[in-house]
């Protein structure tokens, strides 16, 4: 009997020891920052509210309790300057119960104002991504998400407005990590600098992202409430008149504003923006001709006004509410309107000549007065929503629809001997576009590392109407011409699954993810019923390596699969007549770009700022090329076709920090060799062009006395070769000056931009094709010395300053 007795209370105490044995840990940190909060207070509290245990997390925000039997708890995380936390906790037999991450948002409870000033880094780095503070980018206050982004170290903006990175134009845009169906420019011009708090470069996306994009992503973050309560941004912006004449018919007009908000309250966030600008450019160009078509050479010079008028303005808003521990929402609202008028009023002298003999055949003096209309309507809603199994597991459902009204116009006319109107022109389309994207994924914490999975559904459709009504010899009577005109219907189907697997470990963290897609193209001219379809399977692997060296160094090593799919500009073979000289037409065979990049690199942090080093490779199949070909003697046909490929490898450098105390800098150099290589439309020779390419952005920025302030930010651009010939420079400097009053809550900035002294050539491009039959070379020369003044108004920084007075007496007694 006292042998059994010893024995049952062995095996009791061996299973009282095994069940306390639980171990519940996390980690705090800040829910703007994400850094750790070290020090903070954790109580630990049984069902009955009763104090169970409590501790101080360590200076990295870790903690970590130990023995723990079955049962609820529920953990309460204080630390001065935030607000309170409750977290509910069941431990059922689990050995181990990570919480992972607990974010703890900052308190508005201060008794009277106090100003601390620290200094963000301006970037920052991971395996996949660069990140960059919008913020120090000061020539872009008043302009657009585009001014922000092309003052990046890998990007680069031509005279088009066309982004590159890395000298790849194929990139995606995010708005806080949610994708649109737009191109690049559309949304970036739509987004207040203002507004962007952050501005991510992802080189490598991992599985969980679209493929799309051969030059990567870019995610932009906009601001948001860091404390309870509101906070307001106004900012108004005025343009003073032209400097320079281009002998343009209209003056520009240029002038904005935009407010942004932030506000909230306890599990409640909004934070919303609405903008408008008005920037209108002025411009000329000057441009050569000359095609042979059998004994033909036909010449035609031309030079005349290019100008633009433009505006566009928006409302954006976001919500989050969490519903409980386990539950929450995201809303998100976009709205907005975009207007651009170019005008081309363009005069030629065409002369023919005989090449065999030299003689003269014909000479004719004409004017071309053109106007191009782009405007469109565009409207998206996003939705998700988190629901958190357990510690470990989570579960999170998106939905995106997308709605855009495009359309617009181009008016053309041939006017000889400066009366008699030989032809009028009038193109006119409507191409209203319809996108939904569905995505569901799972999250599943395992120690030090997370494990992704899900499945993404894409699905977009654009109805294109396209007419072309021309009249002869001066007459006003508009006739349809069939040749140009057409009915297009485009629809874009994605299937996606992906796993992702991330790990972190002392020194290193791991990322392996692959993607499988099933991709569906189908396009219907309406007209004559014929069907372009095209399907494919494909596997996207990503891998993303970082690992921490010491010494402030870090090692990152990473290589992804990406495609650029076509756009239905691209596929759609409906004629359009641009202007005189050009016909432009796309491929409805087109095919989709396949690029496989590799890159590695490092990054070194310093006392003040950091810099970065990276070499990249990049193989390209299908490259996608605009190019020409003689349509008659004195129009081009400008067509989208593929070459058979494009190989890009370069480095690039880059940094931020502080020079001196009050001397800020940041700049980067890309450097890249290019080729590419193809037949090119019928045309019996092989075609291939190899350069090296380089871009340039660096900007810096002082701080005086008095709240002065001013910077200087220079982007270049080299010529860059192209399948028929080169695009040459582009450079654009920027300058600005500004004050800041009332401590901080409104500051005044004068920016001047495209500034030129000398003959530098800013704000101009030269492209140039060519081949056996044609060549053909246009300078683009875009307004110089353009003058803004900006002032800013932080509206929550003037409340406190503009405080009435008040009464102590009352304030006691009361």
């Amino acid at each position: 009997m006292n042998r059994l007795f010893i024995v049952l209370c062995f095996l009791l105490t061996i299973q009282a020891t095994f069940a306390q044995n639980s171990k519940l840990l996390g980690i705090i940190k800040d829910s703007l920052s994400t850094m750790p909060i070290p020090y903070a207070s954790i109580g630990l509290l049984d069902a009955s509210n009763r104090v169970v245990d409590g501790m101080i997390a360590d200076t990295a925000g870790n903690f970590s309790f130990s023995n723990l039997k079955n049962g609820k708890y529920s953990l309460t995380i204080k630390f001065i300057g935030y607000n309170q936390k409750k977290t509910a906790v069941e431990i059922k037999e689990q050995k181990i119960i990570d919480l992972g991450t607990i974010l703890i948002s900052s308190a508005d409870n201060s008794l009277e104002q106090v100003t601390v000033t620290a200094n963000v880094a301006g970037q920052k780095h991971s395996s996949d991504r660069q990140t960059y503070q919008a913020s120090q980018y000061k020539n872009a206050i008043g302009g657009t998400a585009l001014d922000i982004v092309k003052n990046l170290p890998s990007a680069s903006v031509d005279a088009n407005g066309n982004i590159s990175m890395r000298g790849n134009t194929g990139v995606i845009v995010l708005i806080n990590g949610k994708p649109s169906f737009l191109d690049p420019v559309t949304i970036l011009s739509q987004i207040a600098a203002n507004d962007v708090a952050e501005v991510e470069y992802i080189t490598s996306p991992t599985a969980q992202f679209d493929p799309d994009g051969k030059g990567g992503i870019i995610n932009l973050k906009t601001k948001k409430s860091a404390v309870n309560g509101f906070a307001w941004i106004l900012n108004l912006q005025g343009g003073l008149p032209s400097m320079d004449d281009y002998d343009n018919r209209e003056s520009q007009t240029r002038f904005g504003g935009d407010i942004a908000f932030q506000y909230r309250k306890d599990k409640l966030e909004l934070n919303g923006s609405a903008n408008y600008l008005r920037n209108d450019n002025a411009g000329f160009r000057e441009g050569d001709v000359n095609t042979i078509i059998g004994d033909r050479q036909t010449f035609f010079p031309s030079k005349g006004e290019r100008s633009f008028d433009k505006y566009n303005f928006g409302i954006r808003l976001n919500s989050a509410y969490e519903i409980s521990d386990k539950h929450s929402v995201n809303l998100g609202v976009l709205a907005s309107r975009r207007f651009q008028d170019r005008v081309a009023d363009i005069h030629y002298t065409n002369r023919t000549i005989q090449p065999s003999t030299g003689q003269e055949i014909s000479r004719t003096n004409y004017f071309n007065p053109n106007l191009q209309n782009k405007q469109g309507e565009f409207y998206l809603l996003d939705f998700s929503y988190q629901y958190k199994i357990s510690a470990a597991h989570s579960l999170q459902l998106g939905a995106i629809y997308e709605y855009a009204d495009i359309y617009g116009s181009t008016e053309n006319a041939n006017i000889e001997n400066g009366v008699d109107t030989v032809q009028w022109t009038h193109n006119r389309y409507t191409n209203p576009l319809r996108g939904l994207r569905l995505s569901l994924q799972h999250s599943w914490a395992l120690g030090n590392a997370e494990l992704l999975t899900g499945y993404q559904l894409r699905n977009d459709k654009q109805k294109g109407d396209f007419e072309y009504l021309a009249s002869e010899n001066g007459t006003n009577s508009l006739e349809l011409i069939p040749e140009f005109t057409g009915k297009l219907n485009a629809t874009n189907n994605v299937h996606a699954l992906f796993t992702q697997y991330d790990r972190k470990f002392t020194n290193t963290a791991l990322s392996l993810g692959l993607r499988y897609e099933y991709y569906q193209r189908d396009l219907l001219l309406l007209q004559t019923n014929q069907e372009y379809p095209y399907s494919i399977h494909q596997l996207y692997p990503t891998f993303n390596l970082m690992h921490n060296l010491g010494s402030g160094w870090s090692w990152k090593l990473a290589a992804t699969r990406r495609v650029q799919r076509n756009n239905n500009f691209e596929l759609n073979p409906i004629p359009e007549r641009e202007h005189s000289e050009t016909l432009e037409q796309g491929d409805p065979a087109l095919l989709p770009e396949f690029t496989t990049n590799a890159e590695t690199g490092l990054v070194k942090k310093l006392k003040a700022g950091s810099v970065f080093l990276n070499a990249y490779y990049q193989h390209t199949k299908n490259p996608i090329q605009r190019v020409n070909s003689v349509y008659t003697d004195t129009i081009l046909r400008r067509v989208f076709t593929n070459a058979d490929y494009a190989s890009r490898y370069g480095l690039e450098l880059g940094g931020e920090g502080n020079a001196l105390s009050w001397l800020k800098v940041n700049g980067g150099l890309n450097v890249y060799n290019y080729k590419i290589s193809g037949q090119v439309l019928d045309y019996q020779e092989p075609r291939e062009n190899q350069e090296w390419v380089y871009s340039i952005n660096a900007g810096i920025q002082a701080d005086f006395p008095k709240s002065w302030s001013t910077g200087l930010q220079v982007n270049y651009l080299s010529e860059r070769p192209t399948v028929q010939g080169m695009d040459s420079r582009f450079v654009t400097p920027h300058f600005n000056l500004s004050k800041a009053f009332l401590k901080g809550a409104m500051t005044a900035q004068l920016q001047w931009q495209f500034m030129e002294l000398g003959q530098w050539g800013v704000n101009e491009q030269r492209i140039t094709t060519f081949s056996n039959d044609f060549y053909t070379t246009t300078n683009y020369i875009y307004e110089k010395n353009v003058f803004l003044v900006n002032l800013n108004f932080n509206l929550h920084k003037l409340n406190q300053v503009l405080k009435l007075p008040k009464s102590e007496f009352g304030e006691k007694e009361f």
